[in-house]
C-alpha cells in the first residue's frame, strides 16, 4: 500500500515541529523572567537618579559647599554607571532574544517547505492512483471480504484526515512564523530603543564626571582647611566607636552575667560565645536572611559617604575612615529602624548629636546625627518603626548608620536594599 507511506511521512513533521517548539520555550522562559528582573532594576536605578537630583536641587548647601556637591555627584555617577550597566546587560538579553527567534522562524520556514512539500507528493500520489470519489467507491467495493471492506474504508479516512491536518499544520505554522517575525520586530525596536538610552545616558555621565573634575580643581585650591576637615571627621568617628564599643561590650557582658545566673540555677553549665535567648537567635537567622533586603533608615536618599577606609575626594594621602555609612536626606526626615528590635540605649555628642542603639539577637544597628529621639532603652520596635528625626547642620540632612555583629563592624551597604 503505497498510500501508507505519506500518512506516515505526513506525521512526521507533526512529531517535529512539537518537539523543536517544546525545546525552544525552556530558555525563552528563563530569559522572559531575567528580563523582567532587569526590566525593575533598571526603573529602580531611573527612580534613584531622580531622587538624587531632587535631593541636590533642593539643597542650598551644594551651591555654596563643594566638598558635598562633589558627595553627591560621585553618588549620582556611581547610580548613573549601575544604570549604563543595566541596559548593556538588557542589549544581551535583547540580542539573545533576538538569535533566538531568528532560530525558530529559520526552523519554522524550513518545516513550512517540508509540509508544502509532504502534501504536494501526497496529492500527487493520489492523482497517480486516480484516488478521487468514484474510484474510492470502486476501491472500497471491489473488496473480498467484509473485513477488507472495513480495513480500506478505515485506510481511506486515515488518508483524508492525514491531508485535513496537513493543510491545517501548514496554516499554523505560517500563523506562526508571522507571529515570531512580528515578535522580532519589536526585539529589534526595543534594542534600538535602548542603544538610543545608552548614548543619553553616556552623555550624561561624562558631563558630570567633568563637572566633578572641575570641583576637585576648585577644592585643591583648599587644601588646609579640607585636612583640617578630615581630621576633625576621624576625630568625631572615632569618639562615636569608643561610645558605641563601650555600650555595646557592657550590653553583652550583662547579657552573660543573666545567662550565668540562670545556668547555676538550673545546675547548667555555663555555654560559650554570646548569651542569647532562642528568641534573640531567631531574630539573629531572620537578620541574616534578610541582607541585602533591609529596608533604609529613611524614605528618601543616598550614600555620599561609604564604609571602611577611603583616600580623600580630592587631597591626595589623606584618608577618612568611617564605621557606618552617611545617607543623605531631605530636612526633617524621620530616621526608621530598620529591622525588628529592642532599643539598648541612646547617647549625645556634640560632634555626631544623638545616637540610639537597637539589638537584633547578636546583630545590633547604631542610628546616630539624630536632632531628636522618640524611643526608650528596652523598647521593642518594628521594621521602619520611627527611632527619631534626621539632624541638619548648614543646610546639610544626613544620616549617619552603622550595623555590628557582637563587636565587629560589618558594611551597612552589604545589608540594604538595593
Amino acid at each position: 500500500m503505497r498510500l501508507s507511506n505519506h500518512i506516515i511521512s505526513g506525521l512526521f513533521p507533526v512529531l517535529i515541529l512539537c518537539a523543536i517548539l517544546s525545546f525552544l520555550a525552556v530558555p525563552v522562559f528563563g530569559q522572559s523572567n531575567k528580563k523582567q528582573e532587569l526590566q525593575n532594576q533598571y526603573k529602580k536605578l531611573q527612580e534613584d537618579i531622580k531622587n538624587i537630583e531632587a535631593l541636590i536641587t533642593s539643597t542650598q548647601t551644594e551651591k555654596s559647599n563643594s566638598l558635598i556637591q562633589l558627595k553627591s555627584i560621585n553618588s549620582k555617577i556611581e547610580t548613573r554607571q549601575r544604570l549604563i550597566n543595566n541596559i548593556y546587560s538588557q542589549l544581551k538579553v535583547i540580542d539573545e532574544n533576538i538569535l533566538s527567534k531568528q532560530a525558530v522562524i529559520t526552523s519554522l520556514e524550513l518545516d513550512i517547505a517540508r509540509l508544502k512539500e509532504d502534501y504536494a507528493n501526497m496529492v500527487l500520489s493520489a492523482y497517480k492512483n486516480k484516488f478521487n470519489s468514484t474510484s474510492a467507491l470502486s476501491f472500497l467495493f471491489a473488496s473480498e471480504s467484509f473485513n477488507q471492506a472495513i480495513q480500506r474504508f478505515t485506510y481511506m479516512r486515515s488518508y483524508g484526515k492525514t491531508r485535513e491536518n496537513q493543510a491545517e499544520l501548514i496554516e499554523q505554522t505560517i500563523a506562526d512564523l508571522n507571529d515570531k517575525i512580528s515578535k522580532l520586530e519589536e526585539e529589534k525596536a526595543e534594542k534600538e530603543a535602548f542603544l538610543a538610552e545608552e548614548k543619553m545616558q553616556r552623555k550624561a555621565l561624562e558631563e558630570e564626571k567633568l563637572a566633578k573634575n572641575q570641583l576637585i580643581a576648585k577644592l585643591q585650591d583648599d587644601e588646609d582647611k579640607l585636612k583640617q576637615q578630615v581630621d576633625e571627621k576621624n576625630k568625631a568617628a572615632q569618639a562615636l566607636n569608643s561610645q558605641i564599643q563601650k555600650i555595646i561590650e557592657e550590653e553583652i557582658k550583662l547579657a552573660k552575667e543573666k545567662a550565668a545566673k540562670a545556668a547555676a540555677a538550673k545546675g547548667e553549665k555555663v555555654a560559650e560565645g554570646l548569651a542569647l535567648t532562642p528568641e534573640e537567635k531567631q531574630l539573629s537567622k531572620d537578620f541574616i536572611y534578610n541582607m541585602g533586603k533591609l529596608p533604609w533608615p529613611v524614605s528618601k536618599g543616598f550614600i555620599i559617604s561609604k564604609f571602611g577606609k577611603h583616600e580623600h575626594e580630592s587631597v591626595k594621602n589623606v584618608f577618612t575612615n568611617n564605621n557606618g555609612v552617611d545617607i543623605k536626606t531631605e530636612e526633617n526626615s524621620a530616621v526608621r529602624a530598620v529591622f525588628n528590635g529592642t532599643v539598648v540605649n541612646s547617647f549625645f555628642l556634640p560632634s555626631t548629636q544623638n545616637s540610639v542603639i537597637v539589638k537584633h539577637g547578636e546583630y545590633y544597628s547604631v542610628y546616630s546625627n539624630l536632632k531628636t529621639v522618640e524611643v526608650l532603652p528596652g523598647q521593642k520596635l518594628d521594621t521602619k518603626q520611627i527611632i527619631g528625626v534626621a539632624y541638619t547642620d548648614n543646610d546639610l540632612t544626613k544620616v549617619h548608620l552603622e550595623i555590628w555583629k557582637g563587636m565587629e563592624k560589618t558594611n551597612p551597604e552589604l545589608w540594604l536594599a538595593k
